[in-house]
């Protein structure tokens, strides 16, 4: 039976929000169809038929599909063309216990909820937090490509979308939509991350994918990387009233001090700069934001919406300890804000404003090895089983994140400040399969009202609730990759 490809075509033609989804499902049907080809051709790896392959009909692909860390690869014989899939389901339950009752407090409605009729209440039970489908290249063992998207919360968002090019073993170009090179909790994938979720303070001041241009060149005691970039692709799709775009220039060091089988100590940093998106008619509007380190329940307590902001900047430093089963690592970030304000039609300075926050985290593999350090990359990989029972880990964590502001008292900055601490306990039964238990408490401010959205009647939380909103939370997390 000979593919009919071109029948995949007509999905495309669906309405605007579906339209990555068909062709993410496009993509993975053609390369089924293509394997199922190659397979019923007399046991012979040949694809002969179709307008796409026009020229190349008397010539041979000598290709296979294996499988290599979980994960279906197709590869060609001489190794030139080299695709496989890399997907992941994150299903979590969690359940929410407030310190205090929470009963009489209001919310305004909240576009990050489904439902929302005003009251504030915790949304405990089940939630898919990731549903990522990833396809991954390498062509003539130089280029290299990803087109990665998330299905998760009835969204579809587009992560990691880019092509590279690598010059050597040790130096490569990218161009595209990824992550900036900051911060080693932040590049390090959610695959291998020890707690449910990253750091406050990573997830509001570390930056994240954008369209852009990089540059990596590592060796055996050194690791450098930085670029250009510029807008969201999420915001492109969402905003499309906006003003001009923001861009900025991103850089991280980091040097592997000593990295072998019993110890490895990581010494890193990373700068950027940069000038933030315009609103429309308004200036220039600087947004920094995070979850708690839990997502069942969709609302940010901690956030700051800083208007009239020339440019910012970011700069953090990173330590990691490994020794044997035993691993500690942590972040300091900063951020400062180049504001103005206007007196009539005068533009008038502001004393910078200071965003600061931190994480510490140790972990230890009772059973098992301990992750390895990637030269490579610069981070921590993920955890290899080779054992019947599989590896079983604990870790806890703490973070600190403040995101207000005093120093011009004309013009504060209220967008809360928040302490967490967690432990977690995780099964690897397999390499690519995780069952962990997570506890979390949050120790909010006053001002963490997810930007005057929580109130107590017709009064602001920081009058109403001065203790803040405090919470627990136990969660419970089933990670499949394929």
């Amino acid at each position: 039976m000979k593919p009919r490809l071109h029948t995949f075509a007509a999905v495309i033609y669906v309405m605007d929000k579906n339209r990555l989804i068909s062709a993410a499902a496009a993509v993975s049907m053609m390369c089924s169809a293509a394997v199922t080809a190659s397979a019923q051709s007399n046991g012979r790896d040949t694809l002969t038929s179709g307008p796409w392959l026009q020229g190349l009909e008397n010539r041979e692909l000598k290709a296979g599909a294996y499988i290599k860390d979980g994960k279906l690869n197709f590869s060609t014989k001489d190794n030139k063309f080299h695709l496989w899939f890399d997907n992941r389901i994150y299903t979590d339950v969690s359940f929410y216990l407030p310190t205090e009752s929470v009963e009489g407090l209001t919310s305004k409605i909240n576009n990050d909820l489904e439902e929302d009729d005003g009251v504030f209440r915790f949304s405990n039970g089940a939630s898919i937090r990731r549903a990522r489908f990833a396809v991954k290249a390498e062509l003539y063992g130089k280029w290299f490509a990803e087109f990665d998207l998330d299905f998760a919360y009835n969204e579809v968002e587009i992560k990691d979308m880019y092509l590279g090019y690598n010059f050597s073993e040790h130096l490569s170009v990218q161009a595209g939509h990824f992550k900036e090179p900051m911060s080693m909790e932040r590049v390090t994938s959610s695959r291998y991350i020890m707690a449910n979720e990253r750091p406050m303070a990573v997830e509001a001041l570390a930056g994240g994918r954008r369209l852009g241009v990089a540059v990596t060149w590592w060796g055996k005691y050194w690791w450098v990387s930085g670029g250009v970039f510029g807008q969201q692709v999420d915001i492109i799709q969402k905003e499309r009233n906006r003003g001009s775009d923001g861009y900025g220039f991103t850089g991280r060091v980091a040097v592997p001090i000593i990295n072998n089988d019993d110890i490895t100590l990581h010494v890193g940093g990373y700068a950027s700069w940069r000038r933030p998106d315009a609103g429309g008619e308004e200036d220039r509007i600087a947004l920094f934001r995070t979850f708690p380190e839990s997502r069942t329940d969709r609302r940010r307590f901690v956030q700051a919406e800083v208007g009239n902001v020339n440019h910012y900047a970011t700069f953090g430093a990173e330590l990691a300890f490994r020794w044997n089963k035993f691993l500690a690592y942590g972040e300091y970030l900063f951020t400062t804000l180049d504001r103005y304000k206007y007196n009539g039609d005068v533009r008038e300075p502001l004393a910078d404003a200071e965003f600061m926050g931190w994480y510490a985290t140790a972990s230890y593999m009772i059973i098992g090895e301990q992750r390895r350090y990637s030269p490579a990359d610069a981070e921590f990989g993920g955890v290899k089983v080779n054992r019947k029972g599989g590896n079983l880990e604990i870790s806890a964590r703490v973070s600190h994140l403040n995101l207000n502001d005093f120093h011009d008292m004309s013009s504060p900055i209220t967008g809360g400040s928040a302490y967490s601490y967690s432990a977690n306990l995780n099964w690897y039964p397999v390499s690519n399969i995780l069952i962990g238990l997570n506890y979390l408490f949050m120790d909010n401010d006053k001002y963490a009202d997810s930007k005057g959205q929580i109130t107590a009647g017709n009064m602001p939380l920081s009058q109403a609730r001065p203790e803040g909103i405090d919470f627990h939370v136990l969660q419970l997390r089933l990670m499949v990759s394929f």
